[in-house]
Formats: C-alpha cells, structure tokens, sequence
C-alpha cells in the first residue's frame, strides 16, 4: 500500500487536472519558441502574454490606483521585471500597465515602465536607498503559485544576513511559458547593478526556468544554484493529464513537462554553476501518491528530480511538495551548499 497524506494526493489531482488543460492549444512543441508572444491580450484570449520589453505610443492608460495602497505583492497576473534592492517593478499581463511597489508591496506609482522607473530614480534620492552591492540571493516559485510560496524562506535569509537583499520573484506561471520568463530572468539579473555574486533557489517549475536561464548566461556574477523538488525529468501527472486528455483549456509551461529525460535535457540544458538538488518524500519506496512511482513527494517522484552534473543531491523525509520551500530543513541545507557546495555540514 501506498503510504499518502490527503494534501499530497490532492496536489497530485490537482496537478493532473491542471496539466490537461494546459495542452489546450495543441500538441507541445520540441523546441523553445524563438520569441515571447508580445501581442496584447483580449477578454476572449485563453493565452495572456508576457510583459514587452518596451513601451509603445499606444499603450492604454493604467487604471487609477492611489498612491500608498497595500497590495498583496502581486499574484497570478503580475510579473516583477525590475528590482532594485528589494524595490520593484511589475506589469500586469491583463491590463497592460506597470507598478512601483516598495519592499512592503506599498504601491508608489504606476503607468508605463519609464514612468515607475523615473518614480523611482526620485525616490532614491528622497529615501537615500542606498546602491545595491554585494551578495545577492534570487528565488523562483513553482507553477500555479507566486512569490509568497517563498515569502518564508526570503524572510529567513534576510535574517541571516548573508545577502544585501533577497530578490523574490513572482511570475504569472500559469500563461507563461518557460522560454518566456527565461527571457524575463535574464533581463531582471542583468539590470542587478553593482552586484558581485548572485546565488539563485528555485521551487518545481521555477527550478526549470532556473535551470534553463543559468545554462545559457555567460554572466561572470552567477554564484550556485539550489533546485528545490525540480522535475528534472519531467512529470508524469502531466504525462498522465497527456494521455487522458484532460479539459484542454490553458496553455502553460507544463505543457513542456511531458517531455521525457533526453528532450528535457535539450529544451532546459544543464546549469553552468554548480547546483545541488533538495527532493522530498516518504523517506521509503511508498511515496505520497499513489499515482507516482517510488518515493515522491506527492507531485513529483524522488527520480525526476535528478539531473546529471549536480554537485550534490538531499531527500528530506516526511516532507511534500508544498511544504520543502517552508520548512527549515531546506533553509538550513539551502544556506549550506550556497556557501560551500555541499548540503552536509
């Protein structure tokens, strides 16, 4: 018998259901596509896209939003796309416009990208935000999912104070591709002025996006990596949802999850820094689910987190997917092999 607990096994459906519907628009493709959807979206579109690079003379107008409102950080139609110390800019995929939030998520202006980034050129100067230097630490959450997945491992390392800021990431997984947000990665790392060594901790699809965008930089400043519970190998659930043809409504980086171990060694490559990997599970051949081979930690099994070239592997046991980016057990192992390469002390 396979020994579960109801939240692993309800990831595990929930995770087949929404992997279906992610096969919406077509078969996957397999390769990357050569560039970001940049078309607006309209209420009809089942696709929303990825925030442009640059501002067009007819963009529409941002809604009105006052000044000094506390938001929630951004949730599943926002993606951050500048940072400053931990200052940040995102768009919204839906209604086309731009947000100044402070490290509080107090929003403190909104318009167009230049129009939020001249806000807070200002704003450095009145608040005497000092230059970002140093070491820096970015993390990725996983699909359906944002930024406060891993609100309490940013708050344990800010507390550390091993990094000058901790750079957490939110991004629309749901709508984006993992080629879309590599780009968008990219492009948020290269504007880390005067930063001198970036660590990165991903969580399941973020791990990939990770993955992918640290096999390709050339960027001298990349430190080490930890994959936490990465589908290195794909994932069967969206296999599963593949073969069952699961309502086929959305379209989403799982798509590119069906693939097996060698096409997802060609589409996301293998990091150029060194990366260890943190997987959770029974501890034992039962797993959580019973719809995975072997261990696993109720969404991924314990062998698809495994990639050839880490410098190091760690099962934590009696721990699933949702609860390896919140428990001090992968803090701690986090901290270690960012600092030394190995999870052991």
């Amino acid at each position: 018998m396979k020994r579960f607990r109801w939240n692993g096994l309800l990831q595990t459906l929930l995770l087949c259901l929404i992997c279906g519907t992610a096969l919406a628009q077509g078969e996957p493709v397999s390769e990357p596509v050569s560039e970001p959807v940049s078309e607006p979206v309209n209420e009809s579109a089942s696709e929303p896209v990825s925030a442009p690079e640059s501002e067009t003379p007819d963009a529409p107008p941002a809604p009105f939003v006052p000044s000094g409102v506390q938001t929630l950080g951004g949730l599943n139609l926002w993606q951050d796309v500048f940072f400053f110390q931990e200052w940040r800019i995102q768009y919204n995929i839906l209604l086309k416009y731009h947000r100044l939030l402070d490290p509080q998520s107090v929003q403190l202006a909104f318009g167009t990208l230049q129009q939020c980034r001249d806000a807070l050129e200002r704003l450095k100067v009145e608040r005497a935000i000092p230059p970002m230097r140093g070491r820096v630490l970015v993390l990725l959450h996983g699909f359906a999912s944002n930024r406060l997945t891993m609100q309490n491992m940013a708050c344990w390392f800010r507390r550390r104070g091993n990094y000058t800021a901790v750079v957490n990431i939110t991004y629309p997984s749901m709508w984006l591709r993992v080629d879309e947000e590599v780009k968008t990665i990219a492009s948020i790392v290269q504007q880390l002025e005067g930063v001198e060594r970036i660590d990165f901790i991903g969580h399941s699809l973020g791990a990939l996006v990770l993955r992918s965008f640290l096999s390709k930089t050339e960027d001298s400043r990349i430190g080490r990596l930890v994959q936490l519970c990465p589908p290195n190998q794909g994932a069967d659930v969206a296999r599963m949802a593949g073969q069952a043809q699961i309502s086929q409504n959305l379209s989403s980086g799982l798509v590119e999850l069906m693939r097996d171990g060698d096409e997802m060694l060609r589409y996301f490559g293998i990091p150029k820094c060194p990366f260890g990997i943190i997987a959770g599970g029974t501890g034992d051949d039962k797993g959580y689910s019973s719809f995975l081979p072997g261990d696993d930690d109720g969404a991924v099994s314990v062998a698809a987190t495994l990639l050839d070239g880490s410098a190091d592997f760690l099962l934590i046991p009696d721990k699933d997917h949702a609860e390896i980016p919140n428990c001090v057990e992968a803090f701690e192992a986090s901290e270690q092999f960012l600092n030394t390469g190995k999870f052991a002390k």
